[in-house]
């Protein structure tokens, strides 16, 4: 099962700092609304991240069993 993990405010507002997900569709972009919707995570500006690489196109990239994937609050810098 993939495992999901949260990032700063997010593993605030879902309530942990990680969790292994099972699901249906290998789509990426699927997994990740199930768990905004979940989570209400919805008003959140966040990158989604497979293995330590940013996915810029959700929809085209299918998971596997051993992936990791991040949830990361969009941050400010200066």
């Amino acid at each position: 099962m993939p495992k999901v993990k949260y990032f700063g405010i997010l593993a605030e507002t879902v309530n942990q700092a990680e969790e292994e997900v099972s699901f249906d569709s290998g789509n990426l972009e699927v997994l990740v609304a199930h768990l905004k919707e979940k989570y209400s995570l919805e008003a959140h500006d966040l990158q989604i991240a497979v293995n330590r690489k940013i996915i810029p196109d959700l929809s085209a990239f299918m998971l596997k069993d051993s992936d990791e994937i991040a949830f990361i609050p969009a941050f400010a810098g200066g």
